[in-house]
């Protein structure tokens, strides 16, 4: 609906300036044969042209995709000091403590590639702007620093390549990890809060090009990159991904999904420390009702600065139960395990930490299905959420100064997303 309005619209407004091209078009025809008989009718092919470019423009407008989305969070980490960041690394996104934060507006425009077309309908492409308090914790090395209030995560064209009975699709660009289960925009996790594997096992972004072949209920996706969260690469060498999935869908389990991914590359700037990155995550839904998730991340790197090029290695997992209860109540609970024995990650280097997490969260559509036919009110979400971190040695800073080996907090989320 808002789209079919939008183009009417726009419509207008085109012709609206359209008018005036005809009208001095036609005068000045006038004024030419002033004085003398008009033998045939004005010649109005300006506007019939630009009554072609608006309906050009408005098949193109209507191939768009647009998502606005807004994250909205008050977070109260007890024990904490009162407005204190918390810097531990077991908040990835949300470090703000006993505080109201907006964290992201987020503007998706995204035009899919398709066959049956011209050579244009081929070409695609998508950008994530994000504006709010997560873009100085999401930049890219090269685009944006931590003050930065703007981020650009996602910028990319890709090409859909006919072969033969099978599809390819080549990407260039920016575009968020293929590594993990959790992803940036807050409405696609079923928690509040980011696990320890999100916000510090894994990379949030890559700058470079990927290649994705689906054949039949696999996906096999390679590429190559200038490494973790950098848009400008900080050595000589490039980052290697790969990741073979595999998706099914039927009647008891609906949904289903299998993949494992590999990262390898040089990520420091001496040229020297290589780092591997494997993650496995397998997803599975019952009845459109249950879902069970897991995330095993494990990576390795050599001649690590920080250790006196030493090496260094950390891994975890974490595990996802979700229930839809009702059509506007979903409980999600993750439990989850981080191993940084030797302390690159979260602990301090040579000294490392191991962190447990369980969190339960409630989330509540209010208004959905309250009024038939009205979609953007089934859009705003509330969540409720508890969460308890453990480590094995005092690794929390406490309102005292002293350190703890618990942590207890508690969050509340504002989310609304339409999509047109």
């Amino acid at each position: 609906m808002l789209r079919k309005i939008f183009l009417s619209v726009l419509a207008i407004a085109l012709m609206l300036v359209a008018i005036p091209n005809m009208v001095m078009a036609q005068d000045t025809m006038l004024e030419e044969q002033k004085g003398k008989t008009l033998r045939a009718e004005p010649d109005l092919t300006v506007g019939q042209a630009d009554l072609e470019d608006i309906q050009a423009f408005a098949t193109f407008f209507k191939s768009l995709n647009f998502t606005f989305s807004i994250d909205t969070t008050y977070q109260y980490v007890f024990s904490k000091p009162n407005g204190e960041q918390i810097t531990d690394g077991s908040r990835p996104l949300y470090p703000d403590n006993n505080t109201f934060s907006i964290n992201a507006f987020t503007t998706t425009i995204e035009k899919t590639p398709s066959l049956g077309g011209g050579i244009v309908d081929l070409f695609g492409f998508r950008t994530d702007l994000l504006i709010g308090e997560q873009a100085g914790l999401l930049f890219s090395a090269g685009l944006g620093d931590e003050d930065s209030e703007i981020d650009l995560y996602q910028a990319y064209i890709n090409l859909l390549i006919p072969a033969g009975d099978q599809r390819l699709y080549l990407s260039g660009g920016k575009f968020v990890t293929l590594a993990g289960f959790e992803v940036i925009e807050a409405r696609h996790n079923p928690n509040v809060t980011r696990s320890w594997l999100f916000g510090n096992a894994i990379p949030f972004t890559h700058t470079g090009i990927r290649l994705a072949a689906p054949v039949g209920p696999f996906n096999l996706t390679v590429g190559l990159n200038n490494g973790w969260d950098k848009v400008d690469d900080n050595n000589e060498g490039k980052t290697f991904e790969a990741q073979a999935a595999y998706t099914y869908s039927g009647d008891t389990i609906t949904d289903f999904w299998f993949g494992a991914t590999y990262y390898g590359g040089k990520e420091d700037d001496d040229n020297n420390s290589w780092r591997n990155l494997f993650t496995v995550v397998g997803l599975m839904t019952i009845n459109e009702a249950w879902t069970l998730a897991v995330d095993l991340d494990y990576a390795n790197e050599k001649d690590v600065a920080d250790l006196g090029g030493g090496n260094a290695s950390w891994w975890g997992i974490a595990g996802y139960i979700v229930a839809d209860v009702h059509p506007a109540v979903t409980l999600a609970l993750r439990g989850e395990f981080f191993d940084d024995s030797d302390g690159v990650r979260i602990g301090t280097p040579g000294t490392g930490v191991k962190v447990y997490e369980v969190t339960p969260t409630i989330s509540i559509r209010p208004f959905k299905g309250l009024i038939a036919g009205v979609r953007y009110l089934d859009n705003m979400e509330w969540r409720f959420e508890f969460r308890w971190d453990h480590a094995d040695e005092p690794f929390f800073v406490q309102d005292d100064g002293e350190l703890s080996k618990d942590q207890y907090g508690l969050m509340v989320q504002l989310l609304y997303w339409i999509e047109i």
